[in-house]
């Protein structure tokens, strides 16, 4: 018997520790799911580690993006789609690959399964590079005999994730730009520009007008005391991560911002998105709906969608229907809760879950534009007032002096 650190989440989302003992590693999984876990990370212990110590993890330095995990799902799939054994192919893919990230962890998974493991056990191990829905995914393809249709399936699900990511990152892109140039730009000039028009003014007995005293205080106060600014900026930054590690801080947080204009609009139709994008996922794979509902409850970032999908979840577990769940909870819009339910109603879930991302995929690129078209007018005001109290600054003084020298 093998010692096994693990980490887990419950059906609440919270992180659980436990040092279990198995024959392997997939008799230690299958016994955390059996009690309702959701494994994160299970490492075997090093020798003379003690029982509760930090699982002993495999890294492996670089990154592994979602484009390389998506031409990874293509080629397996057809290399099994050919007929190739898993191994030979894993091992082909290595050869080919140019992420020298993917190829070190194909290389331990191939090791992996030479030791007997399952591929889903294997990349189970290495939970940054695939995530808990695509091991999952995996090993419903493993237990139904589709793999090749479910590497197929999540090529397109990772796919269409890069879509919205890129609708969305096009969207905060110019916004990004135009705030950090303005950022810049006001450092540069209270820093080095406002110091010299102070030294300049000082040598006048003039009372100043009120926007250059402002500036010329903003300048004194950055130069002087840049340290312990920077400081508390810093340690604002530290307590407000600290503080929203908080469930109940977080998940107020989470609501106010739905409540946002726009904003939450914005949130609400990403989430739906990516919710009904996986239950479309699990459903083709097979996956039990109970199961499906909490594993993709783990993976939305807004508590109070992973509450009320968890809340569902529980409802399902004692017989309750999904379109009830939604419908008490209405975590989602109308819309989607009614196609949803028409697909329950009708055993057409998969096809349903299609029609609503479908909808909300238009839907998510529509809003995408009207953020950039509301936020390019507003920065151009933040903009020309910025400008204008500047210029007043500056040119003020000098207009007085022009008068009394008159």
């Amino acid at each position: 018997m093998t010692a096994f650190a693990s980490r887990s989440r419950n059906s609440r989302g919270e992180i659980v520790e436990k040092t279990l003992e198995g024959a392997s590693l997939n008799e230690v999984l299958m016994h955390l799911e059996s009690q309702g876990l959701f494994p994160i990370d299970v490492k075997p212990l090093a020798e003379g580690a003690q029982p509760g110590s930090p699982p002993s993890t495999q890294r492996v330095r670089g990154r592994v993006k979602r484009k390389d995990l998506m031409q990874f799902s293509i080629q397996l799939s057809s290399a099994l789609g050919a007929g190739v054994a898993i191994f030979a192919a894993l091992q082909s893919i290595r050869q080919q690959t140019q992420n020298a990230a993917l190829a070190r962890v194909l290389e331990q998974m191939c090791r992996d399964l030479e030791e007997g493991l399952s591929l889903s056990a294997a990349m189970r191990r290495h939970p940054k590079v695939f995530p808990h829905v695509y091991v999952g995914t995996i090993e419903a393809g493993e237990k139904s005999g589709t793999l090749d249709d479910m590497l197929d399936n999540l090529a397109e699900y990772l796919e269409a994730e890069m879509e919205v990511r890129s609708d969305v990152r096009s969207a905060v892109l110019y916004p990004a730009i135009v705030i950090s140039t303005l950022c810049i730009a006001i450092t540069v000039l209270i820093v080095f520009i406002v110091p010299r028009f102070a030294a300049f003014y000082s040598g006048f007995d003039a009372e100043l007008p009120l926007p250059t005293r402002i500036l010329i205080t903003s300048s004194s106060l950055v130069s002087d005391h840049y340290v312990p600014l920077l400081l508390a900026l810093g340690g604002l930054v530290f307590g407000v991560r600290r503080a929203l590690r908080r469930p109940r801080l977080r998940e107020m947080v989470d609501r106010k911002a739905l409540r946002v204009p726009l904003v939450g609009t914005l949130l609400e139709t990403s989430t739906t998105l990516h919710v009904v994008q996986m239950l479309g996922l699990f459903s083709r794979a097979g996956v039990p709906l109970l199961e499906s509902l909490r594993t993709i409850a783990n993976t939305v970032a807004n508590t109070k969608f992973r509450n009320d999908l968890l809340a569902v979840a529980d409802g399902v577990s004692v017989g309750d229907s999904l379109t009830s769940g939604l419908e008490a909870r209405q975590c989602f819009p109308m819309a989607a809760r009614h196609m949803i339910a028409n697909g329950e109603a009708t055993g057409t879930m998969e096809r349903a879950c299609e029609s609503v991302a479908r909808r909300y995929k238009k839907e998510l690129r529509y809003l995408t534009k009207n953020v950039a078209t509301f936020i390019e007018p507003l920065l151009t005001l933040v903009l020309a007032v910025v400008v204008l109290f500047v210029a007043l600054a500056v040119f003020l003084p000098m207009w007085d002096l022009v008068k009394v020298v008159g």
